[in-house]
């Protein structure tokens, strides 16, 4: 969030505080958590409105990781672990605010805004894995590591946070970064165009202003931490000559008169000309906070670097070097004489929106401080195990872990979802409640309960309490200090479990990439109401499935033009070359699934992308008829992806029994909204995806291996076509039923080759290979 109106009042000013720099040869100090919204919402094209087109944002980040290193920069990205307990009533309003917007998003919502999918930050870190790039998940918020790196290595740093304009480090605005990068002018190597901020351009604006004042300015002006309403006796007395009744000006009057006025006094001599304009009571809590920022802000430990890869003794150089020195008031504020102000005509002009910020009384202001006082963070953090505390350095676990740790609150991620049923978190909260139970039991094992918060009705943010599971089917849960020396067995027992998968033992026939995904398949169709989940929505899970081994083989391709005009004459000698030769496919199921997966032949996958690529576009009726969308599948897939994230960080907190899901290769949004809209329509499903792959039968092997292997297992699959649309009964002269296989073959090539379907035995799933 940052302080309002400090970007703007920047950009307006742009000639005096940016210069345009090359990007090139250095290190770049990166906010990851920013920088991860931005690429979403600016150059990933996602549909939001289908709960994340993962493989699009992740290719997204891996350009943008590419062109960096093209460039020789070196990016060390830090990003947000927990919320600090000061901005904890931030977080809750900007969760509600969320809440409003989830609730009536929509396809055309997303032409506006933007809304973040369940998975961002875990796709963000798999990138920056696969890329080798450097990167740690700081305790608490990034914002002073980053500052603290960038002044250590002289460097840039890249977010777009106004907070950044007063920590004194070379801060590039994200808005100010090119998209490409272009030749050097020396033509050796690659630059990346954009504009930099360096903080001696504000204080040469204002004669007499130092470095050590601008936090002061930031608790004023109304950082995530202060409301600007607490100082509004304050702004009386700068009266604000020459602003408008327009908010945003406003705004930049108040920046302007902020910096002016603290450009004459030394910090101490400001304190006392802020605090004598409260009243008494509420001073001290108010002085606190002055110092608690203004430290924030000035301080930081270079500890950060050693997971950034520098060498330790040179972190010790730095720490010495850079001795942090804590601010203290030096001064007596109970004998300050409280000073009132008036100016009715400021009070007149003030916009309604300012009003609502500004129009608070005493106690609410208590409130405000009293939300930011610490609750021993550091105390509970310096109790965790080594072990964790290294792995939560290296992103392996949510941020959310410490709140669990720290308050025993879980704030439930909002999600975009049908608003008339329970939120889609709910059905996960038995394997949250285990979660709870091992983090606590290294800080508190007397607390029983956590706290969570969740959307309840009416688009209400409601609170509840949660019971840690102290023991899975007998088994009492290890402590925290005690889960690394715990056997991988046990480990592995626990999560399935959780998952009520611990008896099925055809999990290990898949690849290793698909068990813990399949795991949470069975979890989410086991917990979920019954009655909302149809057929469908599993069987578009299983195709996606199928979709990313093709992605695999043939790598990824989303544009049916681009692919037709690469793969066309291709397939066609393919179709040819099988014709003339009588191709007839072997269809024996045997072996396991994953040698089946790793025997998918490349011809079948090209054959049967142009099926999938046809699915990936969203439908443009549903931005003039909103009533076509269905949040009934959106909602489904939410509640699975709730069940998988909290899977995942459970898998990932005892140590990874199983190989973690790479999400970006497995859900695609708007892949899985397309299939379940078209299968939902189908008379008989696996007769229609039987006629669909009928030219790829590797492809169908795999998918008819994974229902011998899970329809028992998965019980809404034994439905037979009760959720499916029935066809109505035609008459003897209406089409033939020829015609309607052909109906289901709409998608079939890409060439719309399309060949007449043969006689199909429900006996012998692979009968319609016989007649290709």
């Amino acid at each position: 969030m940052g302080i309002p109106g400090l970007t703007s009042y920047i950009n307006n000013r742009s000639f005096r505080y940016l210069e345009y720099y090359e990007l090139c040869n250095t290190y770049l100090v990166i906010d990851g958590t920013s920088t991860a919204c931005l690429l979403h919402n600016l150059y990933a094209k996602c549909n939001c409105a289908f709960g994340g087109d993962y493989d699009n944002f992740a290719q997204c980040v891996s350009d943008f990781f590419d062109d960096l290193l093209k460039c020789n920069v070196t990016p060390l990205v830090l990003m947000d672990g927990s919320s600090e307990n000061k901005k904890l009533k931030t977080i809750i309003n900007r969760t509600k605010e969320k809440i409003r917007t989830a609730s009536y998003f929509c396809p055309l919502s997303q032409q506006r805004m933007s809304f973040f999918p369940l998975f961002l930050m875990e796709v963000f870190k798999d990138v920056m894995v696969e890329k080798n790039i450097r990167h740690v998940q700081c305790i608490f918020e990034a914002d002073n590591d980053i500052a603290a790196v960038a002044r250590i290595l002289n460097c840039p740093l890249l977010s777009y946070d106004s907070d950044f304009y007063i920590y004194g480090a070379l801060y590039i605005p994200f808005n100010t970064l090119d998209n490409h990068i272009t030749k050097s002018a020396s033509g050796e190597g690659y630059v990346k165009r954009c504009k930099i901020y360096r903080v001696e351009y504000l204080l040469n604006s204002f004669k007499g202003l130092s470095q050590s004042m601008l936090p002061l300015a930031a608790i004023l002006l109304g950082n995530d931490y202060v409301k600007r309403g607490t100082f509004r006796n304050f702004f009386r007395h700068l009266k604000l000559k020459g602003a408008s009744k327009k908010r945003h000006n406003r705004r930049q009057c108040r920046i302007e008169a902020t910096f002016a006025w603290l450009s004459n006094y030394t910090l101490d001599k400001a304190i006392i000309g802020i605090l004598s304009r409260l009243t008494k009571p509420v001073r001290q809590k108010m002085l606190d906070l002055i110092e608690v920022n203004i430290n924030s802000y000035t301080n930081a430990s270079a500890e950060v670097l050693v997971p950034l890869g520098l060498p330790k003794d040179y972190v010790t150089r730095v720490n010495t070097y850079h001795l942090n020195r804590i601010f203290k008031f030096d001064g007596d504020i109970n004998n300050l004489t409280y000073i009132e102000e008036t100016n009715k005509e400021e009070d007149n002009e003030t916009s309604d929106e300012e009003e609502e910020a500004e129009a608070e009384d005493e106690t609410e202001i208590m409130n405000t401080i009293n939300c930011s006082e610490s609750l021993s963070e550091s105390a509970a953090v310096n109790n965790l195990p080594l072990w964790f505390v290294n792995d939560f350095f290296m992103a392996k676990y949510p941020g959310y872990f410490i709140d669990l740790i720290v308050r025993y609150l879980y704030i439930c991620p909002i999600q975009v979802e049908d608003f008339s049923h329970p939120s889609s978190i709910s059905i996960s909260l038995k394997i949250i409640s285990v979660i709870f139970e091992l983090l606590k039991s290294g800080i508190n094992s007397k607390v029983r309960n956590m706290r969570y918060m969740i959307r309840g009705h009416n688009e209400k943010l409601t609170c509840h309490k949660l019971e840690g599971t102290e023991t899975i089917f007998s088994y009492k849960l290890p402590s925290l200090f005690d889960l690394k020396e715990t056997p991988l067995t046990i480990r592995r027992e626990i999560l399935d479990n959780t998952l009520g998968i611990a008896n099925m033992n055809c999990i290990n026939e898949l690849p290793s990439e698909w068990m813990l995904y399949v795991g949470c398949i069975k979890y989410w169709i086991e917990q979920s109401d019954i009655s909302r989940l149809h057929k469908s929505y599993v069987y578009s899970i299983l195709i996606c499935m199928l979709f990313s081994l093709i992605d695999a083989k043939i790598l990824k391709h989303r544009n049916m033009y681009n692919f037709q005009n690469k793969y066309g004459q291709i397939i066609r000698n393919i179709e040819e070359r099988r014709k003339a030769t009588q191709y007839k496919p072997e269809y024996v199921i045997n072996g396991t699934i994953a040698e089946a997966c790793n025997a998918l032949s490349y011809d079948d996958c090209l054959l049967a992308a142009p099926f999938f690529i046809s699915h990936f576009e969203m439908d443009k009726k549903l931005y003039t008829n909103p009533k076509k969308y269905n949040k009934s599948i959106v909602h489904a897939f939410a509640e699975f992806q709730a069940c998988l994230r909290n899977s995942m960080h459970l898998n990932a907190l005892l140590g990874y029994p199983y190989q973690q899901t790479k999400i970006a290769n497995l859900f695609n949004g708007t892949l899985l909204y397309n299939l379940s809209n078209n299968f939902k329509s189908r008379y008989d499903i696996e007769v229609y995806i039987n006629i669909i792959f009928k030219q790829s039968p590797s492809i169908l092997k795999v998918f008819h291996m994974l229902l011998l292997k899970f329809k028992s297992i998965f019980l809404l699959l034994q439905n037979g076509t009760k959720n499916c649309r029935k066809q109505k009964i035609r008459s003897k002269h209406s089409k033939s039923n020829k015609n309607l296989a052909e109906s289901d073959t709409e998608y079939f090539s890409a060439e719309e080759n399309l060949h007449e379907p043969t006689f199909y035995d429900e006996n012998n799933p692979f009968s319609l290979l016989t007649g290709t």
